[in-house]
Protein backbone atom coordinates (compact mmCIF):
# COMPACT_ATOMS: atom_id res chain seq x y z
CA UNK A 1 0.00 0.00 0.00
CA UNK A 2 1.40 3.52 -1.04
CA UNK A 3 1.68 6.26 1.32
CA UNK A 4 0.37 9.36 0.41
CA UNK A 5 1.14 12.35 2.64
CA UNK A 6 -1.64 14.97 3.24
CA UNK A 7 -0.59 18.66 4.92
CA UNK A 8 -3.61 21.08 5.57
CA UNK A 9 -2.83 25.14 6.61
CA UNK A 10 -4.29 28.45 5.43
CA UNK A 11 -1.21 28.65 3.82
CA UNK A 12 -1.50 32.84 4.17
CA UNK A 13 1.21 32.76 2.76
CA UNK A 14 2.66 29.33 2.30
CA UNK A 15 6.49 29.83 3.31
CA UNK A 16 9.77 27.92 3.42
CA UNK A 17 8.76 26.22 6.80
CA UNK A 18 5.80 24.42 5.33
CA UNK A 19 7.78 23.27 2.09
CA UNK A 20 10.59 22.24 4.09
CA UNK A 21 8.28 20.25 6.21
CA UNK A 22 6.57 18.97 3.38
CA UNK A 23 9.83 17.42 1.39
CA UNK A 24 11.45 16.06 4.98
CA UNK A 25 8.13 13.84 5.78
CA UNK A 26 8.10 12.79 1.53
CA UNK A 27 11.67 11.80 1.80
CA UNK A 28 12.14 10.07 5.42
CA UNK A 29 9.01 8.11 4.90
CA UNK A 30 9.06 7.68 0.95
CA UNK A 31 5.49 9.26 0.11
CA UNK A 32 4.49 8.85 -2.89
CA UNK A 33 3.36 12.58 -3.18
CA UNK A 34 2.19 14.99 -0.67
CA UNK A 35 -1.32 17.09 -1.17
CA UNK A 36 -1.03 20.87 0.25
CA UNK A 37 -4.71 21.49 0.94
CA UNK A 38 -5.05 25.20 1.70
CA UNK A 39 -7.71 25.66 4.19
CA UNK A 40 -11.20 27.05 3.20
CA UNK A 41 -13.27 27.94 6.26
CA UNK A 42 -11.10 27.68 9.16
CA UNK A 43 -13.34 26.69 12.25
CA UNK A 44 -10.68 27.69 14.75
CA UNK A 45 -9.52 30.36 13.64
CA UNK A 46 -10.64 33.73 11.83
CA UNK A 47 -10.60 34.35 7.73
CA UNK A 48 -7.72 34.40 6.25
CA UNK A 49 -6.06 37.88 4.73
CA UNK A 50 -5.50 36.80 1.83
CA UNK A 51 -8.13 35.69 -0.79
CA UNK A 52 -8.87 31.87 -1.45
CA UNK A 53 -7.07 32.36 -5.21
CA UNK A 54 -4.21 34.06 -4.39
CA UNK A 55 -3.81 31.65 -1.65
CA UNK A 56 -3.87 28.88 -4.67
CA UNK A 57 -1.69 31.02 -7.02
CA UNK A 58 1.36 31.12 -4.24
CA UNK A 59 0.88 27.92 -4.09
CA UNK A 60 1.15 27.01 -7.44
CA UNK A 61 4.18 29.07 -7.89
CA UNK A 62 6.26 27.83 -4.73
CA UNK A 63 5.69 24.11 -6.03
CA UNK A 64 6.15 24.53 -9.50
CA UNK A 65 8.58 22.04 -10.57
CA UNK A 66 8.16 19.61 -7.97
CA UNK A 67 5.46 16.66 -8.96
CA UNK A 68 5.75 15.25 -5.71
CA UNK A 69 3.85 18.35 -4.28
CA UNK A 70 0.41 18.12 -5.47
CA UNK A 71 -2.02 21.10 -4.98
CA UNK A 72 -5.52 20.25 -4.00
CA UNK A 73 -7.92 22.88 -3.17
CA UNK A 74 -11.24 20.20 -2.11
CA UNK A 75 -12.00 22.33 1.08
CA UNK A 76 -11.87 25.66 -0.59
CA UNK A 77 -14.73 24.00 -3.02
CA UNK A 78 -16.58 22.64 0.07
CA UNK A 79 -19.40 24.97 1.13
CA UNK A 80 -19.17 25.41 5.11
CA UNK A 81 -16.58 24.63 8.08
CA UNK A 82 -13.29 23.10 6.61
CA UNK A 83 -13.28 19.85 9.26
CA UNK A 84 -9.83 17.78 8.71
CA UNK A 85 -12.33 15.05 9.21
CA UNK A 86 -14.07 15.38 6.18
CA UNK A 87 -11.56 16.06 3.90
CA UNK A 88 -9.95 12.90 4.92
CA UNK A 89 -12.97 10.89 4.08
CA UNK A 90 -13.30 12.61 1.01
CA UNK A 91 -9.30 11.62 0.31
CA UNK A 92 -10.04 8.19 1.31
CA UNK A 93 -12.97 7.60 -1.28
CA UNK A 94 -10.52 9.14 -3.73
CA UNK A 95 -7.45 7.41 -3.12
CA UNK A 96 -8.69 3.99 -2.40
CA UNK A 97 -5.25 1.89 -2.88
CA UNK A 98 -3.53 4.46 -0.46
CA UNK A 99 -2.26 4.98 3.02
CA UNK A 100 -3.31 8.43 3.59
CA UNK A 101 -0.57 10.05 5.89
CA UNK A 102 -1.79 13.56 7.83
CA UNK A 103 1.15 16.01 8.42
CA UNK A 104 1.38 17.43 11.47
CA UNK A 105 3.34 20.29 13.68
CA UNK A 106 3.82 19.87 17.60
CA UNK A 107 1.19 22.60 17.90
CA UNK A 108 -1.22 20.78 16.25
CA UNK A 109 -0.79 17.55 17.91
CA UNK A 110 -0.74 19.27 21.09
CA UNK A 111 -4.31 21.07 20.55
CA UNK A 112 -5.82 17.59 17.91
CA UNK A 113 -8.20 16.87 21.00
CA UNK A 114 -9.77 20.46 20.44
CA UNK A 115 -10.26 19.06 16.55
CA UNK A 116 -13.94 18.12 14.91
CA UNK A 117 -14.50 14.45 15.65
CA UNK A 118 -10.45 14.20 16.45
CA UNK A 119 -11.34 10.24 17.24
CA UNK A 120 -12.03 9.43 14.22
CA UNK A 121 -9.10 10.72 12.44
CA UNK A 122 -7.07 8.16 13.26
CA UNK A 123 -9.47 5.33 12.29
CA UNK A 124 -8.80 7.33 8.37
CA UNK A 125 -5.22 8.27 8.16
CA UNK A 126 -2.03 7.90 10.11
CA UNK A 127 -0.32 10.91 11.57
CA UNK A 128 3.34 12.07 10.97
CA UNK A 129 4.60 14.20 13.66
CA UNK A 130 6.76 16.91 12.14
CA UNK A 131 9.38 17.82 15.27
CA UNK A 132 11.71 20.51 15.22
CA UNK A 133 15.24 20.93 17.39
CA UNK A 134 14.27 21.15 21.06
CA UNK A 135 10.47 20.53 21.12
CA UNK A 136 9.33 17.77 23.40
CA UNK A 137 6.36 15.33 22.73
CA UNK A 138 3.64 15.30 25.34
CA UNK A 139 4.17 13.55 28.33
CA UNK A 140 1.00 13.49 29.87
CA UNK A 141 -2.89 13.99 29.29
CA UNK A 142 -4.86 12.45 26.71
CA UNK A 143 -2.33 12.85 23.87
CA UNK A 144 0.48 10.96 25.54
CA UNK A 145 -1.58 8.27 26.73
CA UNK A 146 -2.54 7.89 22.66
CA UNK A 147 1.39 8.10 21.32
CA UNK A 148 1.74 5.31 24.03
CA UNK A 149 -0.83 2.97 22.33
CA UNK A 150 -0.27 3.93 18.64
CA UNK A 151 3.36 5.31 17.94
CA UNK A 152 5.96 3.14 15.77
CA UNK A 153 9.49 3.86 15.28
CA UNK A 154 9.70 3.34 11.20
CA UNK A 155 7.62 3.01 8.21
CA UNK A 156 7.95 -0.98 8.48
CA UNK A 157 6.41 -1.18 11.45
CA UNK A 158 2.97 0.21 10.40
CA UNK A 159 2.59 -3.10 8.46
CA UNK A 160 -0.40 -3.12 5.94
CA UNK A 161 -2.31 -0.95 8.20
CA UNK A 162 -4.26 1.37 6.26
CA UNK A 163 -4.55 4.05 9.50
CA UNK A 164 -3.77 4.08 13.27
CA UNK A 165 -0.23 4.43 13.93
CA UNK A 166 2.03 7.74 15.01
CA UNK A 167 5.30 8.23 13.66
CA UNK A 168 7.73 11.40 14.41
CA UNK A 169 10.16 12.65 11.70
CA UNK A 170 12.70 15.17 13.11
CA UNK A 171 12.88 18.21 10.59
CA UNK A 172 15.14 21.12 10.73
CA UNK A 173 14.12 24.05 12.83
CA UNK A 174 12.96 26.65 10.23
CA UNK A 175 11.52 29.03 12.83
CA UNK A 176 9.14 31.12 10.13
CA UNK A 177 5.30 31.81 10.21
CA UNK A 178 2.66 33.31 8.20
CA UNK A 179 2.26 35.74 10.62
CA UNK A 180 5.81 36.61 10.40
CA UNK A 181 5.67 37.11 7.02
CA UNK A 182 2.50 39.44 7.01
CA UNK A 183 3.79 41.14 9.49
CA UNK A 184 7.20 42.10 7.76
CA UNK A 185 4.96 42.75 4.60
CA UNK A 186 2.78 45.28 5.98
CA UNK A 187 6.07 47.43 7.07
CA UNK A 188 7.82 46.98 3.87
CA UNK A 189 10.52 44.64 4.96
CA UNK A 190 12.08 41.72 2.73
CA UNK A 191 10.88 38.33 2.96
CA UNK A 192 13.30 37.02 0.87
CA UNK A 193 14.45 33.45 2.03
CA UNK A 194 11.50 33.11 4.10
CA UNK A 195 9.03 32.55 0.93
CA UNK A 196 10.18 31.05 -2.41
CA UNK A 197 10.93 33.56 -4.65
CA UNK A 198 7.93 33.08 -6.75
CA UNK A 199 5.77 33.57 -3.91
CA UNK A 200 7.57 37.12 -2.79
CA UNK A 201 6.97 38.34 -6.61
CA UNK A 202 2.79 37.03 -6.18
CA UNK A 203 3.12 39.35 -2.63
CA UNK A 204 4.60 42.75 -4.54
CA UNK A 205 2.36 41.94 -7.12
CA UNK A 206 -1.31 41.81 -5.49
CA UNK A 207 0.02 43.96 -2.95
CA UNK A 208 -1.03 41.68 -0.42
CA UNK A 209 -0.49 41.84 3.16
CA UNK A 210 -0.12 45.12 3.56
CA UNK A 211 -2.39 46.36 6.03
CA UNK A 212 -1.70 44.00 8.51
CA UNK A 213 -1.64 44.78 11.92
Amino acid sequence: MQLLGVLGGTFDPVHCGHLRLAVEVREQLSLSAVRLIPCGNPPHRGQSKAVAESRLRMLHGATQGDSGLVIDDREMRRAGPSYTVDTLQSLRADFPQHALCLILGMDALTGLPQWHRWQEILDLAHLVVGRRPGKDLPDSGVVADMLSHRQVESVEAMGNAAAGKIIVCDIPGLDISATQVRQRCASRRSVRYLVPDSVATIIDEERLYRDEE
